[in-house]
């Protein structure tokens, strides 16, 4: 009976070194042919699940080789085991995939080119206090975007534009451009930086480096010598909505402009899969929680959201607006998907009138 049981073990261990060769292969595959170096977070995965069975059938063997185990915890410990399998892979795997799933880290040197032909842009590079260097894209302001009424070119507001999940400062500027929107951004410079990981930043992206930079581009565009100070205004879309909220909570902002926000990031997890509640709220990394820096925000407040959002639930945009310590306007879109709000009707009108009325104050 103990040269049998002897065999079982070797046997056990001989289909999950196995099972784990195949999955290391498999995923070595597919990071060859550039799919997604994510999967070798699964291959470690599969490695730790085998070295957890390994253990597990170790200590067993050895215990009820000395003491006798009545067959029904038997069959519990056999059942856990099987859950365990089950379990520690999924909960991996969600782990360890997410953030590749929620930022998309894109460069776009083609619109970097277009943009350095055209006059009034700029690319803009600096080293924070954190000894981190920022790289993005700043459209200067002219006269002729400019009624002939507003302050010298040499000082003007500013909108600090913090973008999504798929936006890179060059792609936004250029959109800008293509689409005649600086009327609406009338005597504004228009500062975009991006993410790290993003562009021709270093780094990877993560909601608590993307708020230390936030501070770092408001701290280095408050200084710049053609840049009113005390006329900045935030904007976030998206993903960078947090930026904005997290920004204005911690920064003397003139204005905030939110377009699709959310109240925090179990919001955007649940509405992709809605599980991420009671214990495994511990699986999501990107917290980004906007409703805990909202109440100190008292600056006004534009919020643009549409009931059609099939990324960021509008419930969610509504609890956020209600958190605001000061005034806030609420512009509600009907039939607009996530990616077409900017180019819904009287979006664009919204930021203007916000626009003005800061530069007005």
């Amino acid at each position: 009976m103990e040269r049998k049981n002897v065999l079982d073990d070797k046997k056990h261990i001989a289909v999950q070194m196995t099972l784990c060769a195949g999955v290391i292969g498999v995923a070595g595959i597919i990071v060859y042919f550039g799919m997604g170096a994510f999967v070798w977070d699964v291959a470690g995965i599969a490695v730790i699940v085998l070295l957890m069975n390994l253990a597990l059938r170790g200590a067993g063997s050895l215990i009820t080789r000395k003491y006798s185990i009545k067959a029904w915890l038997k069959q519990t410990c056999a059942v856990v085991l099987v859950v365990l399998n089950v379990l520690i892979p999924i909960c991996g795997i969600i782990y360890a995939v997410q953030d590749g799933m929620l930022f998309y880290n894109i460069h776009d040197s083609e619109s970097r080119e277009f943009l350095l032909t055209r006059q009034g842009y700029q690319e803009v590079q600096f080293t924070a206090e954190n000894g981190k260097t920022y790289h993005g894209m700043m459209y200067r302001a002219s006269d002729d975007t400019m009624p002939d009424d507003t302050i010298p070119d040499d000082t003007l507001p500013l909108v600090i534009y913090f973008g999504g999940n798929g936006e890179v400062s060059y792609r936004n500027l250029r959109n800008h451009e293509q689409r005649d929107d600086w009327q609406y951004f009338a005597g504004y410079h228009y500062l975009f930086i991006d993410y790290e990981g993003y562009g021709l930043n270093d780094g990877k992206p993560h909601y608590l480096n993307m708020y230390e930079q936030a501070l770092a581009v408001f701290d280095y565009a408050a200084a710049l010598p053609y840049v009113d100070n005390s006329h900045i205004v935030t904007m976030g879309y998206s993903l960078g909505t947090g930026n904005a909220v997290y920004l204005a909570a911690n920064r003397p902002v003139a204005g905030l402009i939110l377009a699709a926000p959310y109240a925090n990031g179990y919001d955007l997890y649940n509405n992709l899969l809605p599980i991420f509640k009671g214990p495994m709220r511990l699986l999501v990394k990107q917290k980004l929680p906007s409703d805990q820096y909202a109440p100190n925000v008292t600056c006004p407040v534009l919020v643009i959201a549409s009931r059609n959002d099939e990324e960021v639930p509008f419930s969610s945009s509504e609890q956020l607006a209600e958190l605001f310590g000061g005034e806030v306007e609420f512009f509600s879109l009907e039939n607009t998907l996530h990616n077409h709000i900017f180019g819904a009707d009287g979006v664009f009108d919204n930021v203007q009138s916000i626009l003005e009325e800061v530069k007005s104050r």
